[in-house]
């Protein structure tokens, strides 16, 4: 990407505008000087293309009828600077378009800067802090740069009215404090990862010495701080200098598991060992406080949480988890998609049209294979064009393509007996199984891309509890006996679904559980974010 590169000073200055931390009014100076460096480009050490972008908002922070310059104040471009010096907490590592050396060298020049220089820093403040707005409030990668299934609009902000309310009240730290998300989940991630950096303050080393049980050794403690932090130590063995059989007993099972000599002894292997899983953990927190940044800040008061690297779901209401359910989910082929939404649709007995995927690679097939295929699973096929419902001898193979395929409901649907509608661009849902087996297997990615639930019943029951619906299991059952497909609307009260993605958890006393990386995200993002 082009970049314009700009000189700092010139090497004697023409003219000097100390303003004594006052506000100044430039008269058209500042004005015609902003115009030039965002229209014209005048040499500033600026990402052209992010001055394209954002060329209206960056002029419209200034007024014409008094053109004066933004960041005059000290404390709010110390502020400022500060935060983006801090970015590495929130796991914000890239520093690109945030300019920090060049601010820095302008914040403590600012009483010596002409009116142009002025302009200069002003645009690189404004830059910087509109971007890293960003960085905060929608995350520093685009979701589906990554992946098509990473299905995530980003949020809405007026970041001009925030970069001016900030400088007027001198609130820049509070600012971006604002923007991080407010879920527990991230607020366990981010202190995760704060523990870590104070832990590397004291240095792991080996000890080398000869160690006897219970005795008193320096370095100890370090050790057991570090083991804690990656989870490898009980809870019931203290953080001090000594050496003891419970601490031992850690070792050889971490020695053990990483395929080290086991000898229940701090040695360099172990040392080694011990700061690479640090390293991996951290960039576990760093990529998965990233996704939160993706999502809405606002969950719902009522929603449906969807882990897919867990295999997992909760129902959530006021911030309780009401139920968890096993979950299946789409394989690294036909995955299942990361987005938001809101129910609107419970259906029981539900027919299922065949999607285009499926359709191709496994109906048709089948089909060809097994003349009877359409009768014994209850396929009614259509005609796409005029709508006429076609036999199944009378169904041509080669233009498989022009018919619509519906299975009816009842038991043997694909769909199972009960499914759950939401808004998406995929044609994805939550429904039933007839193969309830599955929940049984660990590694559950195994779906074309849609969610089978676990006891989707009780699923309901949740939702139609939230709904206010007086809907007894009698009531069910009759429904589920007629074989009729039956629906019912969700939208008194609205339930939201997140489909999420994290590998990585922290639980209120700090210990991590981890998820494998099913579709193999985790690696590329943290490329992005480096």
């Amino acid at each position: 990407m082009k970049k314009l590169y700009y000189i700092l000073f010139l090497s004697s200055i023409l003219f000097s505008c100390k303003d004594q931390g006052q506000k100044q009014g430039l008269d058209e100076q500042l004005l015609n000087d902003v115009k030039d460096i965002v229209i014209k480009q005048v040499p500033v050490k600026v990402d052209s293309l992010l001055l394209v972008k954002q060329k209206k908002e960056i002029i419209a922070l200034y007024s014409a009828d008094k053109p004066e310059t933004l960041w005059y104040d000290n404390t709010n471009r110390q502020q400022y600077i500060n935060v983006i010096e801090n970015n590495y907490k929130e796991g914000i590592l890239q520093k690109k378009g945030l300019h920090i050396d060049s601010l820095t060298y302008y914040h403590k020049m600012y009483e010596e800067l002409n009116p142009l220089q002025k302009a200069q820093a002003d645009i690189l403040f404004n830059t910087s802090f509109l971007k890293n707005v960003n960085n905060y409030y929608n995350g520093v990668v685009n979701p589906r740069k990554i992946s098509k299934e990473w299905d995530l609009k980003p949020k809405e902000i007026d970041a001009s009215a925030y970069l001016l309310s900030a400088l007027k009240n001198k609130t820049i730290t509070q600012a971006f404090d604002s923007l991080r998300p407010t879920h527990q989940v991230y607020g366990s991630l981010k202190h995760k990862l704060e523990d870590l950096y104070k832990i590397q303050e004291d240095t792991l080393q080996a000890i080398t010495q000869d160690l006897v049980l219970n005795d008193t050794i320096e370095g100890i403690k370090t050790l057991k701080k570090h083991l804690n932090f990656i989870s490898r130590l009980s809870d019931s063995i203290a953080i001090d200098d000594i050496y003891n059989e419970p601490l031992k007993s850690s070792i050889e099972k971490f020695q053990s598991d990483k395929k080290l000599t086991v000898t229940g002894l701090p040695s360099a292997d172990l040392v080694k060992a011990v700061v690479n899983e640090e390293s991996r953990i951290k960039e576990k927190l760093i990529l998965n406080l990233e996704r939160w940044r993706w999502f809405p800040h606002d969950l719902g008061e009522n929603y449906i949480l969807i882990n897919i690297p867990d295999f997992s779901l909760v129902t959530v209401a006021k911030q309780d988890t009401i139920r968890s359910h096993k979950v299946i989910v789409g394989t690294t082929k036909r995955m299942t998609p990361i987005l938001t939404s809101k129910l609107t649709v419970i259906s029981i007995n539900p027919t299922w049209t065949v999607p285009p995927t499926i359709l191709k690679n496994d109906v048709t097939p089948k089909a060809i294979k097994d003349s009877t295929y359409f009768n014994k699973r209850n396929f009614t096929i259509y005609e796409r064009a005029t709508g006429k419902e076609i036999s199944p001898e009378n169904w041509n193979a080669e233009k498989y393509g022009s018919y619509r395929y519906v299975q009816k409901g009842g038991p043997g649907n694909t769909l199972g007996r009960i499914k759950f509608m939401f808004n998406n661009n995929h044609s994805v849902y939550l429904h039933d199984t007839p193969n309830r087996g599955y929940f049984n297997r660990t590694n559950r990615n195994m779906s074309s891309g849609c969610v089978r639930v676990q006891d989707p019943f009780s699923l309901a029951e949740y939702i139609f509890q939230v709904q206010n619906k007086d809907i007894s299991e009698e009531k069910i059952k009759e429904v589920l006996d007629s074989h009729e497909t039956t629906n019912y609307g969700v939208s008194k009260t609205p339930i939201y679904i997140h489909q999420l993605y994290w590998t990585i958890q922290v639980d209120k006393h700090g210990k991590i559980t981890e998820f494998k990386d099913v579709y193999n995200f985790d690696n590329d993002l943290y490329k992005r974010l480096k």
